[in-house]
């Protein structure tokens, strides 16, 4: 029941991230709704046709989408409230990822795929409806950018794979798991922890001139 809560706070998180991209993109309502669905449905519904299980899990069970509904309705209502709570925001998206992260490594390992496709997928689900969201908007993913996101993702279920094959209890594994991939989130949140890139020089001779000038902005993952 708790996993299930959760999960519906991280969809209700992502939802509202696609929604709060499409309106600063300045879509109409209907693609509002339609980065909130894609946001919050579309990296596990992805994970689900990969497998072969169909119709996908926000098709059989269609609170998923109609939670993504609220969200996008939220942001047309509530759009100046929800942007000052965007520390809130941020935890639940960090929950979403952790749960996200379990829910698709648990779906691959039920499916019998060894340890890259157990990684692969529980990333996917993790991370795949935001890349979906940034592609809309013509933006390069911001998971392949900047911020520790994807990497939590993969070192969740990296444990998670591990732990399976202990003697560790299901729901303690997917405890722990969730709650590492949540903590590395947090952790390098706050500490402002980025992967290392490669600076190419242009031809001004300046290194990623541009990719500074927009990170420096408020950007976040969420």
């Amino acid at each position: 029941m708790l996993l299930l809560c959760l999960d519906y706070l991280g969809t209700f998180a992502f939802a509202i991230s696609g929604a709060l991209t499409a309106a600063r993109h300045r879509l109409d309502w209907f693609g509002l709704v339609v980065l909130a669905a894609v946001t919050a449905v579309g990296g596990g519904t992805i994970r689900d046709l990969l497998i072969g299980q169909v119709p996908p899990f926000c098709l059989q069970d269609e609170s998923y989408l109609l939670l993504a509904l609220v969200a996008a309705m939220a942001v047309v209502g509530l759009h100046r409230h929800i942007t000052r709570r965007e520390r809130a925001l941020l935890v639940a998206d960090a929950i979403g990822l952790g749960v996200f992260t379990v829910i698709g490594a648990a779906r691959a390992t039920e499916a019998g795929l060894g340890w890259v496709g157990t990684v692969g997928l529980a990333c996917l689900t993790g991370v795949g409806g935001g890349v979906i969201r940034d592609l809309l908007v013509r933006e390069v993913p911001l998971v392949l950018r900047k911020e520790v996101y994807a990497s939590a993702s993969i070192a969740g279920a990296l444990l998670y794979r591990w732990l399976v094959h202990t003697s560790l209890p299901t729901g303690l594994t997917t405890a722990l798991c969730a709650a590492a991939v949540i903590a590395i989130r947090l952790y390098c949140m706050w500490r402002t922890v980025d992967l290392p890139r490669l600076e190419v020089p242009d031809d001004g001779g300046t290194a990623g001139s541009a990719e500074d000038a927009e990170d420096a902005g408020p950007d976040q993952v969420i």
